[in-house]
């Protein structure tokens, strides 16, 4: 027969069961209940339900911050996972130093990795960032009021396939729409993208077949013997923020997947970017694209020429690939000799004649106006 101790210490061990699984359920019944209110409750309860589910791929939610200064012209909004990996982060800045900084890395890179379809105002880079700058003339108070282009930039880490990157622009529109709506920007909302559609990396052509496309310059100017028979990669899109023309050298091995090295880069900026944009192999000096800058530009790296579109700055500019010099001036002898003057004013020479051949074209199809060229070298 149990004593009294024995059955005291069964119950209390069937208490302390009781009361462990009432633990494992409450945390299994918590868990879901987190996830929901953080998906349902961050940045705002913007984030589209649908295209949350598919660019976080199943990853738990672990926390949210957001925040928005109207004074200032700035949002932070950051959904975490319980790993403390980023699944959605978007920031917006107005013009401005915070701006400025956000963009003065952009070129290092060869914007754009990809631009978006139709007509959005911006491009994703290198890092699966969505680079969104749509005009806010209402939202923007101070000295820079001339300047209207706000940067709203989006990421997804986890964001890989096609449908994931699909959802992924839907979402960096939705957010974009948000900060302009809370900012006040006024005018119309960015289009929603079409189905399925998604950042495009541009497509690559034989150099003959890039006549009469927006990269026609590089069709129809001199360029390297090694690229003559080359390849051109077209990324420019209709609407876009940062387009660019690519002339690849022709390949040495006909069995190899890779492409030749970058000989000639044609780009095209619109709106004000500061002060300290470096775009690829343009040198050291960075483009002169900030407030008052926006002028012709020429030396033996890059050649740059300005616009007006549609009330705003625009601005074209042509530079050398991967180390800035054409390969014949590159190797003589075996070591590299810096190049003469004479081989100088032959670099200054071919820069004019594409960054006037590309600009030109690029203002009659954008329906510019007060082109200016660098001066005759």
């Amino acid at each position: 027969m149990e004593d009294w101790a024995s059955r005291h210490r069964k119950w209390l061990w069937s208490l302390a069961c009781a009361g462990l699984a009432l633990v494992i359920v409450g945390f299994s019944v918590r868990t879901p209940v987190k996830e929901w209110w953080l998906a349902r409750e961050a940045c705002g309860g913007a984030l589209p339900g649908g295209d949350l589910t598919t660019v976080r791929k199943d990853v738990r939610l672990g926390s949210e911050q957001e925040s928005f200064d109207k004074d200032l012209g700035e949002y932070h909004c950051l959904l975490r996972s319980d790993a403390d990996q980023v699944v959605v982060a978007v920031d917006a800045h107005p013009p401005g130093a915070a701006r400025d900084e956000e963009l003065r890395f952009v070129g290092a890179y060869y914007p754009p990795h990809a631009v978006l379809p139709g007509g959005l105002p911006g491009f994703e880079d290198q890092h699966s960032r969505v680079f969104l700058m749509p005009e806010c003339p209402n939202g923007i108070k101070g000295p820079l009021r001339k300047d209207h282009r706000v940067l709203v930039t989006t990421w997804t880490y986890f964001a890989e396939s096609r449908e994931e990157k699909a959802a992924m622009l839907r979402l960096a529109v939705r957010m974009t729409n948000e900060v302009t709506t809370k900012l006040g920007c006024g005018g119309e909302p960015l289009p929603a993208p079409k189905d399925g559609a998604v950042p495009d990396t541009g497509r690559f052509v034989p150099r003959a077949d890039a006549k009469d496309t927006a990269c026609n310059a590089l069709a129809i100017s001199r360029v390297p013997a090694e690229g003559r028979d080359g390849e051109v990669r077209i990324a420019i899109a209709d609407g876009g923020i940062v387009g660019r023309c690519t002339l690849y050298a022709s390949k040495d091995d006909d069995d190899s997947d890779r492409r030749g090295r970058r000989l000639v880069e044609l780009t095209s900026w619109r709106g004000d970017w500061g002060t300290n944009v470096h775009d690829g192999g343009s040198g050291f000096d960075p483009l002169p694209m900030g407030a008052g800058t926006w002028k012709p530009a020429l030396t033996e790296y890059r050649a740059w020429a300005v616009a007006r579109c549609d009330g705003e700055n625009a601005g074209f500019a042509a530079h050398w690939g991967d180390d800035s010099r054409p390969r014949e001036e590159r190797e003589r002898g075996g070591k590299y000799q810096p190049p003469t003057e004479a081989e100088k004013q032959t670099q200054r020479v071919l820069l004019r004649e594409y960054v006037a051949a590309f600009a030109k074209d690029q203002v009659r199809r954008g329906h510019c106006t007060g082109l200016e060229l660098p001066e005759s070298p």
